[in-house]
């Protein structure tokens, strides 16, 4: 049975100020890195990357945010960061400057005087996420099982689009497929991108009460399986190459 991990990163993004949005774009359809960690101090840790951009900047990413899990969570301070890079060749070679260069060994030292590794994941961009870039938002984190990958992604597709058509504008679903995973990996991600955490609930309660999410969402659940893991993070863009 093959297992589609569903980040459904339902991001919800908090209210921001125009200020707060970034006009720019960044070309995300090459490859994600994500880090899952739990930290005695989430906000600090934030902190200690926002402080130290240039070795962010070092290992070759374009993006990188950090997500404190709300709802879901096994344990309190539960977090991700994620960093996206233009190709898988990028994200692997990131790892080895990670490995190589005694700055960054020093850098990620320090990073572990605030938290503790639970594991690191990578994933090739299959639909890329295209709004626009935001510096605070939220996610939902959905893993489930499926029998049918292809026909999965067709209906995320298709939910999507009816969102869009429905006054959901502000919302993006971005699939991707891990790579180097560990043991037990998932076939896919899937991010969904919207103004903030209230935007979020409103997006289950169209799901829950409107004919045309409902119709659409059935080919969703028509092609899985199983949830395997839900969750829900609060997040913040770290670092961005431009």
């Amino acid at each position: 049975m093959k297992k589609i991990l569903l980040l459904s990163l339902f991001m919800s993004y908090s209210s921001l100020s125009s200020a707060d949005n970034h006009e720019e774009s960044i070309d995300l359809s090459g490859a994600m890195t994500t880090i899952n960690l739990t930290a005695k101090n989430p906000s600090a840790y934030i902190a200690q990357l926002k402080s130290n951009t240039d070795m962010i900047s070092a290992s070759g990413t374009l993006l990188a945010g950090a997500c404190i899990a709300v709802s879901g969570n096994e344990l309190p301070g539960e977090m991700q960061v994620f960093n996206f890079y233009p190709s898988m060749e990028a994200a692997f070679a990131g790892y080895e400057i990670q490995l190589s260069n005694a700055e960054m060994q020093d850098f990620i030292s320090d990073l572990d005087d605030f938290r503790v590794l639970k594991g690191w994941e990578t994933s090739r961009v299959v639909m890329a996420y295209e709004g626009e870039l935001l510096d605070t938002f939220a996610t939902r984190t959905l893993s489930i099982d499926t029998d049918s990958p292809q026909t999965y992604l067709e209906a995320v597709a298709n939910l999507k689009e009816a969102y869009h058509a429905n006054g959901y504008e502000d919302i993006s679903l971005d699939v991707y497929q891990p790579i180097g995973a560990g043991s037990d990996p998932s076939d896919y991600q899937v991010v969904a991108v919207a103004p903030n955490l209230a935007r979020l609930g409103a997006m289950f309660d169209a799901l829950y009460s409107t004919a045309w999410a409902q119709e659409a969402f059935s080919g969703v659940a028509a092609s899985r399986s199983a949830y395997v893991s839900d969750k829900i993070y609060k997040c913040e863009s770290v670092y961005q190459s431009m």
